[in-house]
Formats: C-alpha cells, sequence, structure tokens
C-alpha cells in the first residue's frame, strides 16, 4: 500500500519544552489554520512538554531525540530520512541545533528550501558541544545552506548580522499574540491574591522568568528591597522554574525581604498571575523577543522592562525601560509606577496594550509568515486563512 504523502511544511525544532520559540509555534499553528493543515513537527530532542499540545491540534509529530551514544548515526540517518520524506517541499527550523541538523540534511545532503527561525539577540551560546558547533557552523552555512533567516527582531537581525550570518538572508518578523484571548481577569487576580494571602489593596510587583543568570533576578531583589522601605505592604510575585527554591528564598531573606517574595515555581494560570499584579518588571540583561513584556501588558499590568531584545520598540515609550542592573533606578521607576492611583496604572496599560494590539497581532504575523513560505516555494499555502 503505498504511503500518503508527508505534509508540505515541515518545522524541525529542538525539543518541545515550554520555551519562547516552542510556545510560539504553538501558538501560530492554533490561530492559522492554513499554516495547522500543512504543517508538521520533527523534534530533535528528548523534551516533550508541549507534545500533547500539538497533537490535540492534529498535527503529525515525530520525535528523534540526539543523545551521545552508538544510536547518534541512526538517529542523523533517521532524521535526515523524515526531512526527505515524499511530500516536504519546504523546512523551516527553529533554534540553532535544529538549524544545524536541517542544513546538512536538507541542502548539504539534498535540495530542500530552508528557512531557519533565529529567536535570541546574541547568538548560539553556552559550553555544550551543540552549542558550541552552532557559534562556529551556522554562520557559515548561512552563506550556502539556507534560503531565508527569519528573525524575531531587528535587534536579532542586526546581532546575526555582525556574527557573520549572511545578511542579504536576514529578515524580521516578530513574535505575535492572540490580543483577542489575552485579557486582564479581575477575579482570577483577586482569587489567586487571597489564595497567597495578599490584602486587596496591597502593591503587587511580579516577574514571570525562569531562575538563569541572564534574568538577573539578583537586581530585581535588590529593588524590591529598595521599594519595601517606602512601602512596607510590597509583595514582589515570581513564577517560572527555580523560583519556589531553597536558592532565591535564601538570598531573598538575605535582603530583608522575608515574607514580602512569594515564589510560585512554574505556573499554568497566567491569565490569574497577571491579573494578580500592579505592575511586571523584565529585569533580564538580554533577550531576543521578551514575550512576558506584552502579556503583562496585554493583561492590564503597567510593563517595565530593562532595554534589551525588542522591549524598547515592544512598549514604545523610555519611561517603561530601566537600565541593566541598576536596582535604585529598577526601585524609583516601579515605586512612581505604584504610587498612581488604579485608574491611572489602567489607563497606562491600555496604551501599552494598544500598542501590542497595533504591531503584534498574531494574525498578521501568521500572514507574514505564509507570504515567506509561499516566495520560498510559490504556490506552497492557500494565500487566505481562516
Amino acid at each position: 500500500m503505498k504511503q500518503p504523502l508527508a505534509r508540505p511544511l515541515l518545522h524541525v525544532i529542538a525539543g518541545l519544552s515550554p520555551g519562547g520559540a516552542e510556545n510560539f509555534l504553538l501558538k501560530l499553528l492554533q490561530r492559522d489554520e492554513v499554516l495547522r493543515a500543512h504543517s508538521a513537527i520533527l523534534s530533535v530532542r528528548p523534551q516533550d512538554d508541549l507534545l500533547p499540545k500539538f497533537l490535540a491540534l492534529g498535527i503529525p509529530v515525530e520525535r528523534q531525540p540526539l543523545q551521545a551514544d552508538w544510536r547518534l548515526p541512526l538517529r542523523l540517518w533517521r532524521i535526515h530520512r523524515r526531512i526527505h520524506a515524499p511530500g516536504t517541499r519546504l523546512v523551516q527550523s527553529w533554534l540553532y541545533l535544529a538549524d544545524s541538523i536541517a542544513s546538512l540534511s536538507a541542502q548539504v545532503l539534498g535540495r530542500l528550501p530552508l528557512a531557519w527561525g533565529i529567536r535570541s539577540s546574541h547568538g548560539a551560546r553556552g559550553k555544550r558541544l551543540t552549542g558550541l558547533l552552532a557559534q562556529r557552523l551556522n554562520p557559515w552555512l548561512s552563506r550556502r545552506y539556507v534560503q531565508r533567516i527569519v528573525c524575531c527582531g531587528e535587534r536579532a537581525r542586526e546581532a546575526h548580522a555582525a556574527l557573520g550570518y549572511a545578511p542579504d538572508k536576514l529578515c524580521v518578523i516578530p513574535n505575535g499574540y492572540d490580543t483577542r484571548s489575552q485579557r486582564r481577569d479581575a477575579a482570577a487576580g483577586a482569587a489567586l491574591r487571597a489564595q497567597l494571602g495578599i490584602a486587596p489593596g496591597a502593591p503587587v510587583v511580579g516577574m514571570a522568568a525562569r531562575i538563569d543568570t541572564f534574568k538577573d533576578h539578583d537586581t530585581l531583589l535588590a529593588a524590591a528591597a529598595l521599594l519595601i522601605e517606602e512601602m512596607p505592604g510590597l509583595r514582589l510575585l515570581l513564577c517560572g522554574k527555580g523560583t519556589d527554591g531553597e536558592t532565591l528564598r535564601r538570598r531573598a531573606q538575605s535582603l530583608g525581604l522575608g515574607d514580602h517574595l512569594i515564589g510560585l515555581g512554574v505556573r499554568h494560570d497566567m491569565t490569574a498571575v497577571y491579573s494578580a499584579l500592579d505592575a511586571h518588571v523584565l529585569s533580564s540583561f538580554t533577550e531576543g523577543f521578551p514575550n512576558v513584556v506584552a502579556e503583562a501588558a496585554l493583561h492590564g499590568c503597567v510593563s517595565f522592562s530593562t532595554p534589551v531584545g525588542e522591549a524598547p520598540e515592544m512598549l514604545g515609550d523610555p519611561r517603561w525601560l530601566v537600565p541593566v542592573g541598576d536596582a535604585p533606578a529598577m526601585a524609583r521607576a516601579l515605586a512612581d509606577c505604584l504610587r498612581q492611583s488604579p485608574q491611572q496604572r489602567a489607563a497606562w496599560a491600555d496604551a501599552q496594550r494598544q500598542r501590542i494590539e497595533q504591531h503584534y497581532e498574531l494574525e498578521r504575523v501568521a500572514a507574514l509568515y505564509r507570504q515567506t513560505y509561499n516566495q520560498l516555494v510559490p504556490g506552497l499555502l492557500p494565500t487566505e486563512s481562516a
């Protein structure tokens, strides 16, 4: 019996963990019917947290997790065979490892059109072999073995051009957000506050970010310690992997934060979390396209960020930017916000929301991806989406 043809658009991705690229791909396919109907996924790392959500969309997913053992050559062969399955007409890779693998298979060992997805403003990093390999290999591959390099923002494009990536192949398609489904839920926010023992009128600042050196939680903790001198009722609400850990708690205790810090760990009710906040701040010293900056604004809390990645363009007003590593400046900016009336804060958050709706609506972003794919392979996708 003849095997059915593979779907024409194959997304090769470095795992299905709930990271920025993985979540963006999920939201893109959830939102756009044409992309969803024409896409399949090949995952090359063992993480599979989001696998059920992709399968629920009816998207074929194949997993070939690469591990440094005797089966590595076999897995590489299986990856190559899947990329070249009959019916595949275009490959879109996401994240540096997948970019490397897709280029070697689709282009060096074949002639399939290929687009890369760049999600960072600083290039491949890390001491693992895969990171080191991508640092050296991908700029060279970009000049020979990829047709389009889609960056999540202008800073990412500039950074990768400086790293030696082929400048004529770099283009920008920003992240997008389903703004219709992301709104403040006052009841959910109040319920979470009550559950956590936070008084209804207490000022609450938060950050949604895993514990990572790049996220610079230390500066945020130091800023919070300064804030409680003026606002003793302040609560600092943190969520993300590791935020419920002992290391963060000890650091907070050393700064005198004590019960002012609430670490939630990983949460899946982000509407409630954002809706419990008066202000959200991202303290990172490096980012590509920081989704939490937009998500916080869409959920009605005033969004602050360090000027990293695309955050300045997302927020559009320098008053919402705080210098990297400057706890006193962060504390001053947050204090100025928290002193305002709830009505004033709501007006600021609404202005931020309007900017996100104008420039980063997911439907518009999906249309840009369809247009790019049809430029690479004419007729690959219908021109209109439901």
